[in-house]
C-alpha cells in the first residue's frame, strides 16, 4: 500500500452497513490509517448536511459531497459545481410538465436538502418545500422516476449537454447534476489542489455514480455487494459493506 496516499470511500452500500451504521472496527482502522499518514475522504451523493450525521467517530480529511458538487479539504472548499437558481427553477418546472403535478422531487445544495414529499423518507433529513417558488441553487436534483426518456426530456429544458444524469440502483429515482458535478471531476480538482496523482488514490464504491471514480483512481475497488457494472469497472473487489470490506482492505495493506 506504499503507493497509495489517499483513500476515498462512498457511503451507502460501501462504508455504511445496510442499516446506515459504521462499525467500531471500521472507525478504528480509518483512524489508524490517518495516524500513519494516509489521507481519508468521503465521496458520496449525499448532501453535506445529511452525510455528517452518520460519521460520529470519523474525521475525514476530504469531503466530496452532492455526487461531486462540492469538495472540502479539512473544511476548506476547493471545488463547487452547481445549477444556477434559474436552471433549478427551469428543471423543476420541466419535471412537473413531463411527470405531472404529483412528481416527487428533491433538491440539495451546500446548506440544505429539500423535498416536496410529506412522507417520512428514510434518513435523508429533507426539509419540505412544494417548489412552487423555489429560489436557490442546486448541486443535485433527484426525481422519482426510472423513465430515462422522460429524464432526458426534463434535462433538455436547459440543454441536455449541460446535465449529467444517472439512475440509482436501489431506489426508483434519477439524479441530475450540472455537467462537471461528478465524483471524477471532483477528484481531478482535488488532485490538482493537493498535487496528488490519481494513481495514488484507492477508491471504493458500489453504484452507478462510482464507476467514473473507480476507473479514474489508481486502485478502484468494488464492494462485493456492488452492482455488476461497478464490478466490471473496478480493478479489484473487496468484501461486502456488511462485512466491513473497506476497513478489511485497508487493514490488510497497512
Amino acid at each position: 500500500m506504499a503507493e497509495i496516499s489517499l483513500i476515498l470511500s462512498d457511503l451507502d452500500g460501501t462504508l455504511f452497513h445496510d442499516d446506515k451504521t459504521i462499525s467500531t472496527y471500521t472507525k478504528q482502522v480509518i483512524a489508524k490509517a490517518q495516524r500513519k499518514g494516509f489521507l481519508f475522504g468521503i465521496s458520496t451523493s449525499r448532501a453535506m448536511v445529511n452525510a455528517v450525521k452518520f460519521l460520529d467517530g470519523i474525521s475525514p480529511d476530504i469531503f466530496i459531497t452532492n455526487g461531486g458538487g462540492m469538495v472540502l479539504h479539512r473544511g476548506k472548499k476547493i471545488y463547487s459545481c452547481e445549477f444556477s437558481v434559474s436552471e433549478v427553477r427551469t428543471l423543476i418546472e420541466a419535471t412537473f410538465d413531463v411527470l405531472g403535478g404529483n412528481a416527487v422531487i428533491s433538491v440539495d445544495n451546500e446548506v440544505s436538502l429539500y423535498s416536496n414529499s410529506k412522507d417520512e423518507l428514510g434518513d435523508k433529513f429533507w426539509t419540505f418545500n412544494d417548489f412552487s417558488d423555489f429560489s436557490e441553487t442546486g448541486m443535485k436534483i433527484c426525481i422519482q422516476t426510472l423513465d430515462r426518456e422522460k429524464v432526458e426530456k426534463i434535462a433538455s429544458a436547459i440543454g441536455i449537454e449541460n446535465v449529467d444524469y444517472l439512475p440509482f440502483s436501489d431506489i426508483p429515482w434519477y439524479k441530475l447534476s450540472k455537467k462537471g458535478a461528478t465524483k471524477e471531476k471532483a477528484i481531478e480538482a482535488l488532485c490538482t489542489c493537493l498535487n496528488i496523482p490519481t494513481e495514488k488514490i484507492a477508491a471504493f464504491g458500489d453504484d452507478f455514480n462510482d464507476i467514473g471514480m473507480l476507473k479514474l483512481c489508481g486502485r478502484g475497488i468494488a464492494m462485493q455487494n456492488a452492482i455488476a457494472e461497478v464490478k466490471q469497472a473496478a480493478s479489484e473487489i473487496c468484501a461486502s459493506n456488511e462485512n466491513d470490506g473497506v476497513a478489511r482492505w485497508i487493514e490488510e495493506r497497512l
